[in-house]
C-alpha cells in the first residue's frame, strides 16, 4: 500500500511539473507579447524621435517625457513586487528598436541588398518601411534646416513643406527637438 501511494505522489509530482513548465512557458509568451505590444505603443506616442535611444540623463523635453513614463512603468511593477524594473525596461527599449527598424542582419547573410536596405555605421542592414523612411529623412532636414542662421525664400518655402509633410504624417511639429 505504502508503495502504491509512493507511485501515486511521483506520478502527481511530475503531472504537476509538466504543468508547471507549460504555466511558465505561457507567462513568457504572454509578458513577450506584453513587452512588444507595450514598445509598439510608445513608438506610435514618440514617432518623431528614437526615444529608446535617450539617456537615462537626459534633460530635453523629450528625455523629460520619456522619464515620466519610464517611472511610471516602474511603480506598476514595484507594485507588482518585481525584483529588476530596469531589465524589464531594457528589454522594452530592444523591442521598439526592433520594431522601428528591423532586426538588423548581417550583412552577407542574406542576399543582395533588399528593397529599402539602409546600410548603418554598425555595418548592419535595416530595412524600413517608405513611411519610416520618410519621416527619418524628413524629420533630419526639418532640423537642419531650423538650426540654420538664416535661409533662402526658396528654402523657407521648402522648410515650409516639410513641415507639411511630417504633419501627414502624423508628427506634432511643436515636438521635435534639435
Amino acid at each position: 500500500m505504502e508503495l502504491i501511494n509512493r507511485d501515486n505522489a511521483v506520478a502527481d509530482l511530475i503531472t504537476a511539473i509538466e504543468q508547471a513548465r507549460v504555466n511558465v512557458a505561457e507567462g513568457l509568451r504572454g509578458a513577450y507579447g506584453a513587452k512588444v505590444a507595450y514598445a509598439g505603443l510608445l513608438n506610435q506616442k514618440w514617432a518623431s524621435f528614437d526615444w529608446f535611444e535617450l539617456q537615462h540623463n537626459d534633460s530635453s523635453d523629450e528625455g523629460k517625457a520619456v522619464r515620466k513614463e519610464k517611472e511610471a512603468f516602474y511603480e506598476v511593477l514595484k507594485g507588482e513586487q518585481h525584483s529588476n524594473p530596469h531589465k524589464i525596461w531594457g528589454d522594452i527599449r530592444k523591442y521598439a528598436h526592433t520594431d522601428r527598424y528591423g532586426k538588423p542582419v548581417v550583412e552577407g547573410a542574406e542576399g543582395g541588398e533588399g528593397e529599402g536596405g539602409e546600410q548603418g555605421s554598425d555595418n548592419a542592414k535595416h530595412n524600413r518601411s517608405p513611411q519610416l523612411r520618410n519621416l527619418e529623412e524628413l524629420t533630419a532636414l526639418f532640423k537642419f534646416n531650423r538650426r540654420q542662421e538664416s535661409l533662402s525664400d526658396e528654402l523657407k518655402q521648402c522648410q515650409a513643406y516639410i513641415a507639411k509633410a511630417l504633419e501627414s504624417l502624423g508628427v506634432d511639429i511643436g515636438m521635435i527637438g534639435d
